[in-house]
């Protein structure tokens, strides 16, 4: 038999989790109507927002309470990475059907709390209810540097792109998730950190500030909806195009073998299929070298070249003597799946 709860039990579980009291700038977290905290000096404030939806966003027959709760922030914490910004403070409200249980909250708000924690962020508020599918809405409130933040629209032309770690692992990490009999063939220990890259993404905070320091960085966006789609943004916002070379994609090994048992390409899932959580950004004319010395130097990091920014606005994937556009064609939310 389940255990009951009530939206007091979920207001208390929360009101346990908010971090440490004496978090910079926090005046009153939770308590009041609102939170209170004061402006950072000579810093812009850095606002996001995700709505995680059962059977959209997530699939709790397979994905753990205790990760969903990780990712349910993770996700967040990614754009204020895009940003080169500093996590400050999260609004957590989540609609709770009656079919799950007091331990399911307890572990999902365990994960969220560990993952804020990890990166120095205090609940200051948020909303429970109950409702007739569980929605998870996260707020994450953040600050930057006004000289030092980077956003889409300041890329120019003839800067190289860059990316900060392997594509696709989350999207063949889903298909996994999804079907894991087509997958009995393979070794568990290859497939497994695909699987962590969709359960349990890592927001690259740390990197993001580095490179905002740096100053060398045209523009940057996270990795959420695949390359494809996200440099478009940023190519549609600096008001230029860009080329990507295919063979410079970086992927896993394993990528190969789950690519040929679902029927795709491996650069498929690289360039479109989304949750990838890395960040890729353009570097400034002339400051490639400057910039990866400083990250090798400073916070032993490796980044990748996958392209160039040119003349236009199309968003192309060279691969040979081939020039196909793929603006655009990244991940899009078809109400099924995670």
């Amino acid at each position: 038999m389940q255990e009951e709860w009530s939206e007091l039990d979920l207001i208390r579980l929360f009101s346990g989790r908010t971090g440490a009291p004496d978090a910079k700038g926090l005046i009153k977290g939770i308590g009041d109507d609102c939170a209170i905290f004061d402006t950072p000096e000579d810093r812009s404030w850095l606002a996001t927002t995700d709505i995680l939806v059962e059977n959209i966003h997530f699939d709790r027959s397979w994905h753990p309470p205790h990760l969903l709760g990780r990712k349910s922030i993770a996700v967040n914490l990614s754009d204020i990475a895009a940003m080169g910004g500093t996590p400050h403070y999260a609004l957590v409200s989540i609609a709770v059907s009656e079919q799950l249980d007091k331990d399911w909250i307890e572990k999902w708000s365990a994960g969220a709390a560990e993952i804020l924690e990890e990166f120095g962020c205090t609940i200051i508020g948020g909303d429970t209810v109950k409702g007739p599918a569980l929605t998870i809405n996260i707020v994450i409130l953040g600050s930057g540097a006004k000289d030092r933040i980077i956003r889409r629209s300041t890329a120019a032309e003839g800067e190289n792109i860059y990316v900060s770690g392997e594509l696709g692992s989350a999207a063949a990490g889903l298909e996994i998730c999804r079907a894991p009999v087509l997958f009995q063939s393979t070794a568990e220990d290859a497939l497994q950190p695909l699987i962590n890259k969709h359960l349990n993404p890592t927001p690259r905070v740390l990197l993001g500030q580095v490179l905002a320091a740096s100053k060398m960085v045209g523009a940057m966006q996270d990795i959420s909806d695949g390359i494809a789609t996200d440099l478009a943004h940023i190519c549609s916002q600096s008001g230029v195009g860009a080329e990507l070379d295919a063979d410079l994609l970086p992927g896993a090994e394993i990528l190969g073998r789950v690519s040929q048992i679902i029927n795709k390409e491996p650069v498929d899932l690289k360039i479109s299929g989304g949750e990838d959580y890395e960040l890729v950004f353009t570097v400034k004319k002339g400051r490639d070298e400057d910039l990866l010395r400083l990250l090798r130097e400073n916070c032993g990091e490796q980044v990748y070249r996958v392209g160039r920014t040119v003349k236009g606005c199309d968003v192309r994937l060279i691969s040979g003597e081939d020039a196909v556009n793929i603006g655009f064609k990244g991940f899009q939310h078809r109400g099924s799946g995670s």
